[in-house]
């Protein structure tokens, strides 16, 4: 059976008049060493883990969160196609003039617009 963390937060009103409370719930499958958002499944970072009290060990979920981004960073890489598409390449052209060399941070493609 998985653990859960519930996270009610009340926000003051004359800050955030149109938002009441946010609620956000965690769980873990694993006795609580790391935590997934409910909302997304994803790792919660280190540090939401802190302010929120959800407790974590702090390796574990780190370890968790670094293997998640890089499976993330290897699948995105995965589906990008080896050059942008005529589409991509014309909006690139009319967003940044023409002969302007850009750069996909994450797949390190270049190409020229």
């Amino acid at each position: 059976m998985a653990a859960i963390f519930r996270i009610v937060r009340t926000f003051p009103s004359s800050r955030y008049p149109d938002r009441r409370d946010m609620d956000s719930t965690a769980y873990s499958d694993d006795s609580g060493a790391t935590w997934r958002w409910e909302s997304n499944g994803s790792v919660a970072p280190l540090d939401a883990c802190r302010e929120y009290g959800i407790p974590c060990d702090p390796a574990k979920q780190e370890a968790a969160r670094e293997a998640e981004l890089v499976a993330f960073v290897a699948a995105y890489k995965a589906r990008q196609p080896r050059q942008p598409s005529a589409e991509q390449r014309a909006e690139a052209r009319a967003a940044h003039g023409a002969g302007v060399v850009l750069v996909d941070v994450l797949t390190g493609r270049r190409f020229t617009t």
